[in-house]
C-alpha cells in the first residue's frame, strides 16, 4: 500500500515536470491565450520543430521566423529539455540503467546532438523503440543526420540488430557498451516475445520467458529461440517459429552488417 502511495507520487511529480516543460515551449511561441496551442503542443511534441511549418499562419511573423530558424534560440531549447526530461522519466522509470546511461553520455561529443535531432524531427526516428534507438545512436557516434537524411543507413542496421541480436556486433568489444546495448536489446523484445509466447500457449514455467528474452537478445529471433527449444513442447515451438516477427525488409542484409561494422570501427 506504502508502495503504490509512493508510485502515485512520483507519477504526479513526474506528470509536473514535463507539464513545466511544455509550458516553456508554450511561452517560447507566445501562445499562452491562442485556442490552437494544444494542437501545435502536440504536434511538436510527437514531429518535432519541423512540424512548425504548418502553423506560421497561426504565429506572430517574428516568432515564426526566430522558431524556426534558430538553432540554439528559444523553442528549440525548451524543445530539447522536454525531450531530454521524457527520455529519464517516460523511459527510464522502470529502467535505471537507462537513466544511468543517459548520465554518463550526458557529455559526449553526440548527447546534444541526438537530443537536437529530437527536437527537430520529434519521434521519426524512434521506431518501435524509443529506448533502443536513443542507445544506438548515442552509442554509435557514426550514426549522424547523414545517415538519416541521405540514406537509408539507420533502418538497416536497426534491421540487422532487431533481427539478429547482440550478435549482428559481435566485434564490438567495448564490454560496458555492448552491455547497454543488451539492455535496450531487452526492451525491444520483451513485449513482442512475451506476447509471441503467449499466442503460442506456451507457459512461463520455471522463468522460461525471462531465459528465453535473454537469448533472444543476444542472439536474435530465430538462434535465441532455439537456444531454448528443449524446454518447448515441439508443436508449440513450430507455432513459434511460424509467428516469429522478423523484418520483412532482408535484402542486402550483409550490407547491413557491413554498415553496422563501419559503425563499430567509428565508435572505437
Amino acid at each position: 500500500m506504502a508502495y503504490n502511495s509512493k508510485r502515485k507520487r512520483d507519477n504526479v511529480v513526474d506528470d509536473e515536470i514535463l507539464k513545466l516543460a511544455e509550458n516553456e515551449i508554450i511561452r517560447a511561441l507566445d501562445l499562452e491565450e491562442y485556442e490552437i496551442k494544444d494542437k501545435i503542443i502536440n504536434d511538436l511534441l510527437e514531429n518535432g520543430r519541423q512540424s512548425l511549418s504548418k502553423y506560421e499562419e497561426d504565429l506572430l511573423p517574428d516568432i515564426y521566423e526566430a522558431a524556426i530558424n534558430e538553432n540554439d534560440g528559444k523553442l528549440m531549447k525548451s524543445l530539447k529539455k522536454y525531450f531530454e526530461q521524457q527520455w529519464k522519466i517516460k523511459y527510464g522509470s522502470s529502467n535505471q540503467w537507462f537513466i544511468s546511461f543517459l548520465e554518463e553520455y550526458k557529455d559526449a561529443v553526440n548527447y546534444d546532438s541526438v537530443l537536437k535531432r529530437t527536437a527537430e524531427y520529434g519521434h521519426k526516428y524512434f521506431k518501435d523503440c524509443p529506448i533502443l534507438s536513443i542507445v544506438l545512436q548515442l552509442l554509435f557516434e557514426g550514426i549522424d543526420d547523414k545517415f538519416f537524411d541521405e540514406t537509408n543507413a539507420f533502418n538497416d542496421s536497426w534491421c540487422a540488430i532487431t533481427n539478429n541480436g547482440l550478435k549482428s556486433v559481435e566485434n564490438f568489444s567495448d564490454n560496458k557498451k555492448r552491455s547497454v546495448l543488451f539492455q535496450a536489446l531487452r526492451e525491444y523484445y520483451r513485449s513482442k516475445l512475451f506476447e509471441l509466447l503467449e499466442k503460442s500457449q506456451v507457459k512461463d514455467r520455471d522463468n522460461l520467458y525471462e531465459l528465453a528474452l535473454d537469448n533472444v537478445a543476444e542472439y536474435g529471433w530465430l538462434q535465441g529461440l532455439q537456444a531454448v527449444q528443449k524446454r518447448i513442447i515441439p508443436k508449440l515451438f513450430k507455432v513459434l517459429l511460424e509467428n516469429i516477427p522478423v523484418s520483412s525488409d532482408t535484402s542486402g542484409m550483409q550490407g547491413k552488417f557491413d554498415f553496422i561494422e563501419y559503425l563499430i570501427c567509428l565508435s572505437l
